[in-house]
C-alpha cells in the first residue's frame, strides 16, 4: 500500500469551521492529524512565513507554491509544493494569471500551479481547510506524474461511498516527518452484506460475501508506520462510516506468527475513542507492535493490520 508522509488522507471534505480558533503563520511545516485528531479545529500555520506579500502592496499575506489536486463543486484539494501539505481551499473571485490578467476559476485544471495567498490561518481539520483565502495566481502547470503521488489521498478524499464491497480503510497521524497518511493492509476475513441493488449479482440472489484466510499476526509485508518514539494517536479513515472499532496489538518480535503459535494469549487490548467528530482513534499507539483493527459497519465487518517501527 502507499504511504503519504506530509499529506493528509481520506475522507471528510466538511469538517466544522470554528471561528476564531488560528495561529498566525509561524513556521510549523506540516499539517498533524492525530495526536490533534483528525477532525480538530485546531488550527496551524501554513506557507513559509518568509514570504509575504505579492509585490502590489498588499497587506502582510502568506503564501503557498500550490499544485491543484482536484477539485469538485468549487472545492479545489491543493498540495503546497514546498511540503506536502494538503488542504481545501474555496476558488477566491481575486484569480488571476502571473500578468494579473483576471481569469474564471472554470479553466482551472488538475496539476496547474498557483500560488495562494491568504491570513496564513490553517483550521485544523481533515483534510486541512484554508477559510482565509484572499487571492489565488495561476503560475504554471505541473506534471501527472506530480499528481500521482498524490493519488491515494484524492481517492479517499473525493471517493463516493460505496457499500457494494467491503473498503479499505487506513490511519492519519502525526510524527517529526509532518503528517502521514497511509492505507492500512486489508480488507481480510470478512462477512459484508452490499444492499439490495448496490451488488453487482442479481438482487435476488444473496448479496452476502464471506472472506476466511490468515489471522492479521500471519499476514505477510504488513504495511509498516514510521512513527517517534513515545505514544501517538492515529486516527482511523474511511470513507464509509464504522459503527465500531476493535483494535488488539502484538510486539512485533512475534511477528510473523507461526500456524501452530498462541497469539491469542499473548494479544493486548488497545483503547479506542471517538473524537467530537464521531472518528474513531487509537489511543496510545506505539512503534515495535502489529496491531489488528476490525472495523464492523451495518453491512458487515472486516480486519486490517500494519506494523508500527520507530523512525530512523
Amino acid at each position: 500500500m502507499k504511504k503519504l508522509t506530509g499529506i493528509l488522507m481520506a475522507v471528510c471534505l466538511t469538517s466544522a469551521l470554528i471561528v476564531g480558533c488560528g495561529q498566525k503563520a509561524g513556521g510549523q511545516n506540516a499539517q498533524t492529524a492525530n495526536g490533534q485528531s483528525d477532525a480538530q479545529t485546531e488550527s496551524q500555520t501554513t506557507g513559509n512565513p518568509s514570504e509575504t506579500g505579492d509585490g502590489s502592496g498588499e497587506e502582510n499575506s502568506a503564501v503557498q507554491h500550490c499544485i491543484l489536486l482536484a477539485g469538485k463543486n468549487g472545492t479545489w484539494l491543493l498540495a503546497d509544493r514546498d511540503n506536502g501539505n494538503v488542504f481545501t481551499v474555496e476558488i477566491p473571485s481575486d484569480l488571476t494569471d502571473e500578468s494579473g490578467k483576471k481569469i474564471s476559476p472554470e479553466i482551472l485544471k488538475a496539476a496547474d500551479y498557483v500560488d495562494v495567498y491568504g491570513d496564513g490561518i490553517m483550521l485544523q481539520s481533515y483534510p486541512g481547510q484554508y477559510p482565509g483565502v484572499s487571492k489565488m495566481v495561476v503560475t504554471g502547470e505541473g506534471s501527472e506524474d506530480e499528481l500521482k503521488q498524490y493519488q491515494d489521498v484524492i481517492d479517499m478524499v473525493f471517493a463516493e461511498s460505496d457499500t457494494s464491497e467491503v473498503p479499505s480503510a487506513g490511519v492519519v497521524y502525526s510524527s517529526s516527518l509532518g503528517q502521514t497518511m497511509s492505507l492500512m493492509s486489508g480488507p481480510a476475513n470478512y462477512t459484508w452484506t452490499a444492499p439490495l441493488g448496490d451488488s453487482e449479482t442479481d438482487s435476488s440472489e444473496d448479496n452476502t460475501v464471506t472472506a476466511c484466510g490468515l489471522a492479521v499476526m500471519q499476514w505477510e509485508d504488513l504495511e509498516k508506520m514510521a512513527m517517534d518514539d513515545g505514544k501517538t494517536d492515529f486516527t482511523v479513515s474511511c470513507n464509509l462510516v464504522p459503527e465500531k472499532v476493535t483494535v488488539r496489538r502484538w510486539s512485533a518480535d512475534q511477528y510473523p506468527a507461526g500456524a501452530d503459535d498462541d497469539y491469542d494469549a499473548s494479544a493486548e487490548g488497545v483503547t479506542v475513542e471517538k473524537n467530537d467528530e464521531g472518528k474513531f482513534v487509537i489511543k496510545d499507539v506505539e512503534p515495535g507492535y502489529v496491531y489488528e483493527v476490525t472495523i464492523n459497519w451495518e453491512y458487515g465487518d472486516a480486519q486490517y493490520g500494519f506494523v508500527t517501527a520507530k523512525i530512523q
